[in-house]
């Protein structure tokens, strides 16, 4: 079918002086029984599109998309149609207005009140009852404890009657029973009002709450013939996903399948049911600019001007300062299946938002978008919690390599050596790993590319065993005879052992000290089998051990250096420690914290 779109952008309904607005007295509109059919998720936000199939008034007419949430942004509103052959129609005027969730009236509110006042009374009735009862039970407690300090004296000034006696207590054993009784009928007629004062608590917030809960509506006038859809879409908050993997490979072969997914989240009160899904790491927040340079003139205290990106000041900043105080009024007022759930998880998945914003940034930094549509159907509840649905699947070739450093663990990694030869990105998230049918835990990756090569974790190598002890025989801490520095002279033995059956691959990494400091000297290096490190110190050996072979390798170094200048406050360290990091350990640089490790061994 020939279609014709018609569509009126947010521009043109503000010309026409159209905002969120109160609803006023006016002509009966249509409500429209829409339905949402698209959703894109982004990092902090959803776009939704609903859709509704009618037949167009030949005179203009107005409908109305009602009882949405508050906190769509309204800047994004935008309305078209969709015509199918022989159908004409045109989109005159949209207009939003803010309406209330219950128009509450004052009579309703006033009565309300006067219902709670009711049985606030009554209760303040049952208090002063109470104080009565208990300044009754301190008088009887009086007169008991008077008594029994006045008997002994009358038995001693007179005769004391045993009637006096017997009297007196049928008296107390009568007030107190009658006290009890009260009492007892006092805690019943409390039982029995405080349903009712719940109750009319909860209606007077109810009515309250309502009041103050806004929603909006988008008001839509249409004219035309024949038969058209009216789509409707617009951006909302309460919405962020994130990206996760799957890596699994076989024992034998040299293929691994990477599966991407979407977890998504949303709290945005709306129920989405089964739409088409689209996940997107743009940043709506951001407008993109042609890159212009400003005039550099040299001396005059200018300096040149890079605009790349400008953050966009919209009506989305409006909406999303919106959601969060109505948000939970909203859930108090609409219920979900899981409603103590989805307000609990608010302020969780506000979090989850803002590490999504964050991840996402770092994409943007290489001027890169990534778009994925879900593939599969799945509903998304409004409860918040996360459901993961699959954006992507790869099949890429492996190459597999151990690697091991002994100073850092004693266990070998496996490594998978791979390239994204595929058109689809992997974007920055959790990895989970399966090795055959064995699960090896979890690990992360950065942002891949098309065409990328890139490594995985692939689990720990148990048929390879490494070790790297202090050789004391060659090992010595000395004070040097002309100056007031120390040597320390270290040596280092390093065993790989392959226990497999089969040939394996090592690549074994190991460091020597380098020094930044002039204070500080490296000399008498020996590696062996012989290797160059690069200038920070590192280097490597590409080993192929035998099955059951077992290699020896060694490092020899000395450093020379100030005899104090292992300790925190030496005058030359680097003093500032690493971002939310405290303490003397954290005072001293790389090369102090290795020296002092080693004296500790002597």
């Amino acid at each position: 079918m020939k279609k014709r779109l018609f569509s009126l952008i947010a521009s043109i309904i503000l010309c026409h002086g159209i905002g969120a607005q109160e609803a006023p007295e006016k002509a009966k509109v249509k409500a429209l029984d829409s339905k949402i059919t698209e959703v894109t998720v982004y990092a902090d936000r959803a776009r939704v599109a609903r859709e509704v199939t009618l037949d167009l008034p030949a005179k203009a007419d107005r409908f109305s998309f009602a009882k949405l949430p508050s906190w769509i942004d309204e800047g994004s509103v935008r309305v078209s149609l969709k015509t199918a052959d022989g159908a004409k129609g045109e989109v005159l005027d949209v207009q939003i207005r803010r309406t209330y969730l219950t128009a509450t009236s004052d009579e309703e509110v006033r009565k309300a009140q006067e219902a709670v006042q009711e049985i606030t009374d009554k209760t303040n009735e049952l208090s002063d009852k109470q104080k009565v009862i208990d300044q009754r039970r301190k008088h009887l407690e009086s007169i008991r404890v008077f008594s029994l300090d006045k008997l002994p004296k009358d038995a001693a000034a007179r005769e004391v009657k045993v009637t006096e006696y017997v009297d007196f207590l049928a008296f107390l054993e009568t007030s107190l029973t009658k006290l009890n009784t009260d009492i007892r009928a006092l805690e019943k007629q409390r039982r029995e009002i405080q349903p009712e004062q719940n109750a009319r608590q909860k209606r007077l917030s109810e009515l309250n709450s309502k009041a103050q809960l806004e929603e909006r509506a988008v008001e839509v006038a249409l004219r035309g013939q024949g038969q058209a859809t009216v789509i409707l879409t617009y951006l909302l908050a309460g919405a962020s996903w994130e990206p996760a993997h799957e890596l699994r490979a076989d024992e034998k072969g040299g293929m691994v399948n990477i599966s991407s997914y979407a977890v998504v989240r949303q709290t945005t009160g709306e129920d989405w049911g089964v739409p088409k899904l689209s996940f997107s790491t743009q940043n709506l927040g951001r407008t993109a600019r042609i890159p212009e340079l400003d005039t550099l003139l040299v001396g005059q205290g200018r300096k040149a001007s890079v605009q790349m990106l400008e953050q966009q000041e919209d009506t989305y900043q409006q909406a999303s300062g919106n959601y969060k105080p109505q948000n939970r009024l909203w859930y108090f007022n609409k219920p979900v299946a899981n409603n103590s759930i989805a307000i609990r998880n608010l302020d969780l998945n506000g979090a989850i938002q803002q590490k999504s914003v964050q991840t996402f940034a770092k994409i943007s930094g290489r001027a890169t978008t990534a778009h994925f549509r879900a593939l599969a159907d799945k509903a998304v509840p409004s409860d918040g919690q996360p459901v993961r649905l699959p954006i992507g699947d790869l099949s890429l070739n492996r190459t597999e390599r151990i690697v091991a450093a002994p100073e850092a663990s004693l266990n070998a990694a496996r490594v998978f050596e791979l390239n994204n030869k595929k058109g689809q990105a992997l974007l920055p998230g959790k990895v989970t790993l399966y090795f055959g049918a064995n699960f090896l835990g979890a690990t992360a990756i950065d942002f891949v590319g098309p065409g990328e090569a890139f490594s995985l974790y692939a689990g720990v190598e148990d048929e390879v065993k490494v070790s790297r002890v202090l050789d004391r025989s060659k090992s010595e801490k000395r004070k040097t005879s002309f100056s007031s520095k120390t040597e320390l002279q270290a040596s280092w033995i390093i065993e790989v052992e392959n226990l497999a059956d089969v040939e394996k691959n090592v690549r074994l990494a190991d460091r020597i000290p380098v020094s930044q400091n002039d204070e500080v000297k490296v000399r008498s290096v020996k590696i062996a089998p012989k290797v160059t490190p690069d200038d920070k110190g590192l280097f490597s050996w590409d080993l192929v051990l035998a099955p059951k072979e077992k290699r020896t390798l060694n490092v020899e170094y000395v450093v020379q250096y100030p005899k104090n200048y292992t300790q925190s406050s030496y005058p030359n360290a680097e003093n500032m420690p690493p971002q939310g990091q405290t303490g003397s350990d954290f005072q001293m640089n790389a090369l102090q914290l290795q020296l002092r490790s080693l004296e500790s061994k002597f």
